[in-house]
């Protein structure tokens, strides 16, 4: 187990990798993101279609976490877990801000592609969701998540990548290959059992709700879904875990180095003779 120090270091590390990796690379990782995540998504909608209240969001926070797993080891290309690793190159100055832009938007895009691609060839076209309970739950679902207020998406989705960087961060702090998977199971699953909005989930639980009949719109999921959750999962990546890391454990940080000047000053002492 790291200390925070090295685990922030191993973060902009790999933060350096990915920003710098080849752009082909960049897509076709973020695709398989995309449909990990899906996977994990369209698991939890047949685990807790048979379940009401509370207890579908905790059989459905339960299985999810498998595609966050799955990324996290194979290294695919996740928009929200960007989130956290675009911001020390950022405020580094090692990378170029558009650079920085592009990578976001390729992950986020290309992550779009995975998710849909397994809702529509898989979820709708595979059946899995034509029959009752599945069908009514998935449109119900993408009804409720295409009702809610701007704000409110927003704030869901602050709380959503807040978990899904802790469980990034958790796990890079661990050397075997169950420690990382418990590191990111556990506040994936929290945040699904809370009810936050993660954006590249919704891009399979939305569109399958719609594929199958939800009355809804691909607007509507747009302006009162995506569009504020990807936001406030970028304010909770990239602010509560990007920028506080590098704040608090880079060497440049202002934070550190009046901590390292503190520590390396001499003390003062009182002449017991004066």
């Amino acid at each position: 187990m790291r200390d925070p120090a090295a685990t922030y270091a191993k973060m902009a590390a790999t933060a350096q990798t990915k920003l710098h990796a080849l752009w082909s690379a960049q897509l076709l990782q973020g695709v398989l993101a995309g449909a990990y995540v899906a996977v994990g998504a369209m698991s939890a909608n047949l685990a807790s279609a048979g379940f009401t209240g509370e207890g579908s969001k905790l059989i459905g926070g339960a299985v999810f976490p498998v595609g966050l797993i799955a990324i996290f080891l194979t290294g695919a290309n996740l928009f929200t877990g960007n989130c956290m690793y675009v911001v020390p190159p950022l405020l580094n100055g090692a990378v170029h801000p558009l650079r920085a832009l592009a990578f976001l938007v390729v992950s986020f895009v290309s992550n779009f592609a995975g998710a849909v691609a397994v809702a529509y060839f898989v979820g709708h076209l595979g059946e899995y969701f034509g029959e009752d309970p599945y069908a009514s739950f998935v449109k119900k679902n993408a009804e409720h998540k295409c009702s809610y207020a701007w704000g409110v998406a927003f704030v869901r989705g602050i709380g959503a990548n807040w978990l899904v960087c802790l469980g990034w961060w958790m796990a890079l702090s661990t050397d075997d290959t169950i420690s990382k998977a418990a590191s990111i199971w556990w506040p994936v699953f929290t945040f699904t059992a809370i009810g936050f909005e993660h954006c590249i989930a919704n891009m399979f639980y939305v569109v399958i709700g719609l594929l199958e009949g939800a009355s809804a719109s691909f607007g509507g999921f747009l302006t009162h879904n995506l569009v504020p959750v990807a936001l406030g999962n970028v304010m909770g990546g990239s602010l509560l875990l990007g920028a506080v890391g590098w704040a608090t454990y880079d060497r440049t940080s202002p934070l550190v180095t009046r901590t390292e000047s503190a520590e390396s000053s001499v003390p003062l002492t009182i002449n017991a003779a004066a």
